[in-house]
């Protein structure tokens, strides 16, 4: 989240007509000639950044702004987009509020500890807070919970939970596992037992030799079928969990109701499309996320459009039908190794297969078996399909990645290390440039190619939703700034309309 950038009080006037007085005669001051400061303006003044087409919707600070109190915070607030909302949090408290950003309506406000964002199974951002009882809940874009543990150990995964084995430690993980819904429901229960050392297995082998003469058992009878390997769930998506087997593979298993817990597939870094060193440390697959890409082996297929539509039922001619291009889900995994680049891959997220892979500049840290702290993601342009990865070593400190090719675009290197992406919006990335020379300034750069769009904007773009509605920072104020015509602006259920939580907020409270 990014601190604010617009001053909340403006008392340097004050304080020097107050050192003045105490320090000077004890005579009436005259006047000074200083102008008393200006007011907040009301009006946006240039032309809007590169990528919003739309109209200034309102401002936010001052009497005339028609704005929750949490944005008069003296020490600031903090602006985060969440689907098509801004979440607004305090600088001095764990204060938070969703503010709907096409219409200004609160959708959610309470007193909470911030944990991060998050996602739900179709991909939707998600918030991830703790209450001031220390328990755990998501809201969705809207405001609305969408989960809540339904016992004190269970675990939120991606828009699904995990229940884990009592005692549960990443030095220790078997046990029993459950995967439930949002609403606790069990959809999927198993047992995720360690490998029999060496020597366990020779004894078990004789005794079942023993057990074979004793039973007259004979030998050439069909060997039982392998067991599936399972593991530690680390993400989910659609109707598939990913379990972490602890030996450098990832397993995918449904959790649809109809066949939870059928195998769907596997991947493991001895596989042969990695090309991974067999002579290497075995490596701790990182899962970096699940990517909606456009899918350039399918066909587009073909929509009618609204307009068309309503031609077909008025003359009940066939109407022209527009193209919609085909996406699939991509999962990303990242494969460290000390002292060695890491690889990236790309799998289908459906089928597993291997779509691509690619090594990074440097070495990434290596992750410790069932370590619980996410691996940093940067951002996701879905215009471009251009995902910004931060390097820990190498040549450079982030590089630009096309999910659809495996190709680099770009990096950015060290010398160029002064600029600090922000977020990425409708092919362009927005970042924040440092220098010794210059003043600290906002600039765009284009996503696929690096090249600067822009670096004298009229304004600070602080925040972007992903219905393309955005606050801007001009001059002390704040403007909400609208998407261009023809952007779809509802949200995740297809409304736009404003959802009371029913999770209380503090108000509510007291």
């Amino acid at each position: 989240m990014r601190s604010s950038r617009v001053p909340q009080a403006l008392t340097c006037g004050l304080v020097a007509l107050l050192v003045a007085a105490c320090t000077g005669e004890p005579e009436t001051p005259e006047p000074s000639g200083e102008a008393s400061p200006s007011p907040l303006p009301t009006d946006f003044e240039g032309d809007p950044p590169p990528g919003l087409e739309g109209e200034v919707l309102r401002h936010l600070h001052g009497d005339e702004a028609d704005a929750h109190d949490i944005l008069d915070d003296p020490l600031g607030v903090r602006i985060s987009p969440v689907g098509g909302a801004f979440l607004i949090s305090s600088g001095g408290e764990d204060r938070h509020l969703l503010h709907d950003a096409a219409t200004g309506d609160t959708l959610w406000e309470g007193e909470a500890r911030f944990r991060g964002f998050d996602t739900d199974l179709d991909g939707e951002s998600v918030l991830s807070l703790v209450d001031p009882d220390d328990r755990p809940f998501v809201l969705d874009s809207r405001g609305r919970t969408l989960w809540e543990p339904a016992e004190s150990d269970d675990l939120y995964l991606d828009g699904a939970a995990v229940r884990r084995p009592d005692g549960w430690t990443a030095e220790d993980p078997y046990g029993d596992y459950t995967v439930l819904d949002a609403d606790g429901e069990e959809l999927w229960t198993y047992a995720f037992e360690a490998e029999p050392e060496p020597g366990d297995e020779e004894t078990d082998e004789a005794d079942s030799d023993d057990t074979d003469v004793e039973s007259g058992t004979d030998e050439d009878e069909e060997e039982e079928e392998p067991i599936d390997p399972l593991g530690v769930p680390v993400t989910a998506w659609d109707d598939t969990v990913l379990l972490d087997d602890g030996s450098s593979a990832l397993h995918a298993y449904s959790i649809d109701p109809d066949d939870a817990g059928e195998a769907l597939w596997s991947v493991s870094s001895s596989d042969e499309d990695l090309e991974l060193p067999a002579s290497a440390p075995v490596n701790v697959p990182q899962v970096l996320g699940v990517y909606e890409v456009p899918d350039p082996d399918a066909e587009p297929t073909e929509e009618p459009s609204d307009e068309d539509e309503v031609e077909d039922a008025d003359e009940g001619d066939e109407g022209e039908e527009e193209e919609t291009e085909p996406t699939r889900d991509v999962l990303l995994v990242r494969w460290a190794q000390p002292e060695a680049p890491s690889l990236l891959s790309a799998h289908d997220a459906a089928t597993g297969d291997t779509l691509w892979t690619l090594r990074e500049p440097g070495a990434n840290p290596v992750a410790a078996p069932f370590e619980e702290a996410r691996v940093p993601v940067g951002l996701y342009d879905t215009d471009t399909a251009t995902l910004l990865l931060p390097q820990a070593s190498g040549g450079a400190t982030m590089v630009a990645v096309d999910l659809v090719t495996g190709r680099t675009r770009w990096g950015l290197e060290e010398e160029a290390g002064a600029i600090s992406p922000a977020f990425a919006h409708a092919g362009l990335v927005y970042g924040d440039s440092r220098s010794r020379e210059d003043e600290d300034r906002q600039l765009v750069l284009d996503a696929e190619t690096m090249d600067v769009v822009s670096d004298d904007l009229s304004a600070y773009v602080e925040a972007v939703t992903e219905t393309g509605h955005a606050i801007l920072v001009q001059d002390r104020q704040r403007f909400v700034y609208g998407p261009g015509p023809g952007e779809d602006t509802d949200d995740a259920e297809g409304d736009g309309e404003p959802e009371a939580s029913d999770r209380p907020s503090e108000d509510d409270e007291g």
